[in-house]
């Protein structure tokens, strides 16, 4: 299967539904609110109250102190404290989370090398693609459940031929299926990657999704305690996105946070890291930083917002998971977030076919991406069986009309 542009996809679902509103536009990993509105009032307020001056003069390529605590602080929230007792922390401004991953994989990378990654992803290739860097698949799922076992089978398997070796982990809301790891999940990764000391490990956390995660804010950064059991050969780099948070996806605010074990991981971060950055984009958006230092100093009532949109987004969820299972639509392991993916052996012309139906998904390798956040719950009504009965008018072979056996 080809590479599919998702925006150019979305700009063609955008423009039929501004012509058709009964068309539904489920491509384009965006919150809508159940009135289609964007913004968050009080996202709007934040950019109404920017000093003008700040906002357009050059700021810190690392996004200046004040940013990175607050980025600290809103990520690791409560568990900043008990992770200040084992890692020395980091962080730095990036053009959203996407900014974040390029860091990782140019700053700690190595030409030539594969970076460990999950076989259902979202499209870490051209990042990788730009650092000169390969990636080698595990496979997601073992049933409902991740895949342990291949995947301390192919890390072995990268352990042999690499010293250092790049794994990326998204978790929660998983982009596309909106699966989740477990606890025990963690923990037993945390066992794994411990296994391979003579392995220089960085383990990537992309988390961009998680502060929809439906167990709600605080016990999202439960994952956090995991990471206490962690030996010195493995370093946690954790990449945020502010845009999803935000929902200021245009402004294109993310942040890179280090947990180190020592100061010579904590001063390449520093210097290497930071000047990886001045020479790639000089620095993150200033218009982002203002807004998130303004929203973090009023967190606890952007969070009563962010509970909100949650709660609306796992509604929309629940519905879905509920229709999928009466009408028989095979979906990936969804436990919550922006995506579910649903199976197909041929997406490409089953995207043609839901696009003569009204309904545009994203075509992806193992199945079609709907993207819950970007529908009202009015559209999820039905959504499923609509979906399913179009699957199931052709056979598997993608030899059009199904056949009878």
């Amino acid at each position: 299967m080809g590479k599919i542009d998702i925006l150019k996809i979305a700009k063609i679902a955008q423009a039929e539904k501004k012509i058709n509103p009964n068309i539904i536009d489920a491509t384009i990993g965006m919150f809508y609110d159940d009135e289609s509105k964007l913004i968050i009032p009080d996202v709007e307020k934040a950019f109404k109250n920017l000093d003008l001056f700040e906002t357009f003069k050059y700021g810190a390529t690392d996004g200046g102190k004040v940013f990175e605590e607050n980025l600290i602080d809103w990520v690791l929230d409560e568990k900043r404290e008990m992770l200040e007792k084992k890692f020395m922390l980091t962080g730095i401004s990036t053009p959203g989370g996407s900014g974040a991953l390029s860091m990782v994989f140019n700053s700690y990378g190595e030409i030539g090398d594969k970076a460990l990654v999950s076989d259902l992803r979202w499209r870490y290739d051209y990042f990788l693609r730009t650092a000169k860097m390969g990636y080698h698949e595990h496979k997601l799922f073992d049933g409902e459940h991740f895949n342990l076992k291949d995947f301390e089978e192919q890390l072995a398997y990268l352990a042999k031929n690499q010293k250092k070796i790049i794994i990326v982990i998204n978790d929660p809301c998983h982009n596309p299926t909106g699966f989740q790891l477990s606890e025990e999940e963690w923990q037993a990764i945390v066992k794994i990657v411990n296994k391979f000391d003579q392995n220089e490990i960085i383990l990537t956390f992309d988390l961009a999704y998680f502060d929809y995660d439906p167990r709600g804010f605080k016990n999202a950064r439960k994952t956090f305690e995991f990471f206490m059991d962690l030996k010195e050969h493995v370093q946690v780099l954790i990449c945020f996105s502010a845009s999803k948070s935000f929902a200021m996806y245009g402004v294109r605010l993310g942040g890179l946070i280090g947990l180190h074990h020592n100061k010579a991981q904590y001063d390449f971060f520093k210097k290497d890291v930071i000047d990886d950055a001045l020479g790639k984009w000089s620095t993150a958006p200033s218009v982002g930083v203002g807004i998130f230092n303004q929203l973090v100093a009023q967190k606890e009532q952007y969070l009563k917002t962010l509970t909100r949109l949650t709660l609306t987004l796992k509604g929309r969820g629940e519905i879905f998971l509920e229709e999928a299972k009466q009408a028989g639509l095979d979906i990936y392991p969804y436990r919550g977030g922006f995506f579910v993916l649903v199976k197909s052996k041929n997406p490409e012309l089953d995207f043609e076919n839901l696009t003569k139906e009204g309904i545009y998904l994203i075509p992806m390798e193992s199945g079609l991406r709907v993207a819950l956040c970007g529908i009202t719950t009015k559209e999820v009504y039905g959504l499923a069986g609509k979906i399913h009965k179009t699957l199931d008018r052709r056979d598997y072979s993608g030899n059009g009309e199904k056949q009878d056996i």
